[in-house]
């Protein structure tokens, strides 16, 4: 379970807690999984999977994370609208 561990602390670091979350709860549920259920090949699918994952957000996570915690279409809208506001109390 400590590969859930990881990927729900990675998560959770670069996308949120809730991510992180949801992230650690399927991972430990696919590594169950994979323990139980006699497929072959499955494990070392699940782990190759759960490198993967932990790989995509650690180069990937920094990027994520500027472009959700940017200045939203809120923020720009109302600098806009300050500076007309501004532009038209200059001309006044």
């Amino acid at each position: 379970m400590l590969p859930a561990l990881i990927v729900g602390a990675l998560t959770a670091w670069y996308l949120g807690l809730r991510a992180g979350i949801i992230a650690a709860v399927l991972t430990a549920a696919a590594l169950l999984i994979a323990m139980f259920v006699p497929i072959p090949g499955i494990t070392l699918t699940i782990y190759a999977l759960v490198v993967a994952w932990s790989a995509a957000v650690y180069f990937l996570g920094a990027k994520i994370t500027q472009r959700t915690t940017g200045p939203g279409w809120l923020t720009g809208v109302t600098g806009q609208a300050t500076s007309w506001a501004r532009k038209l109390m200059k001309k006044s």
